[in-house]
């Protein structure tokens, strides 16, 4: 067993003035430091886990306000930790894996020691691409499955990772192919059905549990320069998919993009931004239905003037409607390389309960108020905030005179307004608005409520 190397806590600050945080829609959060791979506890999402450079590991109990650094193993080296992933109910239990590792290494003391549970018997490395590569059974989730980038293979645990078994390969690959992301349907009783890619842009499909994968028969893209790098089923409608592809080559600017599947992966279609490179995707259920993130990114190998890095964007309506959040001063890393890289999002909740997204990047980890749920009151004061899909509800408990500012995630005003005495609720139109989060402030005699609405 590898013991993890401790170090003393590292507080890694925010931005402090009030002033950067109108005007910057995300503030540093881990610095200067690349961050491959970011996850949350599924069952306490202030917990948060970080996955960098020479198998460094952070993680956070306090929504990532304070990081301390440890490691999956021993630190050092060129591995990149691409893979967390953490049990569904055990939260002991935690996966990693990445570029240049020797297979998935376990923890079941909460990322303090790990070990190697899953290895090539020859020797040989053993990668494994995203944290979109590990998946568990929705109606078992004792049992854990990992898609090898390549040779592409897919190993099965039926015992939170003590032993492990290889159920199937991916067929008809070449020797520069490989295999990025799988996912296992999350409807307990369609478990069977999984979905795997990644270069040449084929997407294969299994629909006995892993055993056996075929092609879909059509390329997700109109050439075989396209990496499907992350690949996420929907958590609110049935049989929906969505899957991000990147490519290398300027020439082949048709060829990336966000695709969608409504039939369980047997077809797809290309919706958008088939010229911009995507490296991250990540998908949240709300009471609206799916909310996307996407992040634009390229291989170190890419034309350099290829559309993607830097790129962060954002559906509130399952990919109908996009927000651009590329606003970002991008930090450099330990290396000095700016990391404009998207490698992915978790949403974690704050010391007032409301919940934010952290972003990993190659410079850091970036924070952001754009929530994935609808805060139903106020945090503090004596005013209720409450929304509908057309309206924002405003109620005082003692009738005193209030004002209430509406505003964007970037600070803009976008309403304002008075509450007279004796008027215990307001009623404020907001279909007018674009479809976003935004906050809201409410001044009262005794005290300031605000709360943050999905509209």
């Amino acid at each position: 067993m590898n013991v993890i190397l401790r170090s003393s806590l590292i507080v890694f600050s925010l931005l402090a003035a009030s002033t950067s945080a109108t005007a910057q829609l995300w503030l540093p959060n881990i610095q200067q430091r690349a961050i491959f791979s970011i996850i949350t506890n599924p069952m306490n999402p202030r917990t948060l886990y970080a996955g960098g450079y020479g198998r460094a590991l952070f993680a956070s109990s306090d929504a990532g306000a304070t990081w301390q650094e440890l490691s999956v193993g021993d630190l050092g080296g060129i591995s990149q930790i691409t893979a967390l992933a953490m049990h569904p109910k055990d939260t002991n239990v935690i996966f990693a894996g990445g570029v240049n590792f020797s297979g998935v290494d376990r923890s079941t003391d909460g990322g303090i020691t790990w070990q190697n549970v899953l290895n090539d018997p020859e020797g040989r490395r053993f990668e494994i691409y995203s944290k979109g590569s590990i998946d568990f059974n929705p109606r078992n989730p004792d049992t854990v499955y990992v898609l090898r980038s390549y040779p592409a293979a897919v190993y099965r645990s039926p015992n939170k990772g003590v032993r492990w078994d290889s159920i199937g390969t991916i067929p008809g690959l070449v020797t520069s192919d490989r295999m990025n992301s799988l996912a296992v349907c999350p409807q307990p009783d369609s478990a069977h059905i999984m979905l795997a890619s990644g270069r040449r842009s084929v997407m294969f499909r299994s629909t006995d549990a892993g055993r056996n994968w075929a092609s879909t028969g059509t390329m997700m893209a109109g050439h075989p320069d396209c990496d499907v790098v992350q690949i996420r089923w929907s958590p609110s409608i049935p049989g929906r998919v969505y899957a991000v592809g990147q490519y290398q080559i300027k020439t082949n600017a048709t060829n990336a993009g966000l695709m969608i599947s409504n039939d369980y992966g047997l077809t797809w279609e290309t919706r958008k931004f088939q010229d911009t490179s995507l490296m991250s995707l990540e998908v949240f259920p709300t009471k609206n239905g799916d909310e996307i993130f996407i992040g634009g990114g390229q291989w170190f190998l890419s034309d350099k003037s290829i559309k993607g890095d830097s790129i962060v964007l954002r559906s509130v309506d399952g990919g109908t409607t996009w927000q651009d959040l590329s606003k970002v001063e991008w930090m450099t890393n330990e290396l000095g390389d700016v990391g404009s890289n998207i490698w992915g999002f978790a949403v974690t909740r704050d010391d007032n309960g409301l919940y934010e997204v952290v972003m990993a990047t190659e410079g850091g980890t970036y924070r952001s108020t754009a929530v994935t749920s609808v805060q139903p009151t106020s945090t503090s004061g004596t005013a209720s905030i409450t929304s509908t899909p057309t309206m924002l509800i405003i109620r005082t408990a003692d009738g005193q005179a209030a004002t209430y500012v509406v505003t964007n995630l970037l600070g803009a005003t976008v309403a304002t307004g008075s509450i007279p005495a004796g008027s215990s609720e307001e009623r404020i139109r907001i279909t007018d608005l674009p479809h976003g989060t935004y906050a809201v402030r409410v001044i009262h005699p005794t005290g300031v409520s605000t709360a943050l609405v999905l509209r």
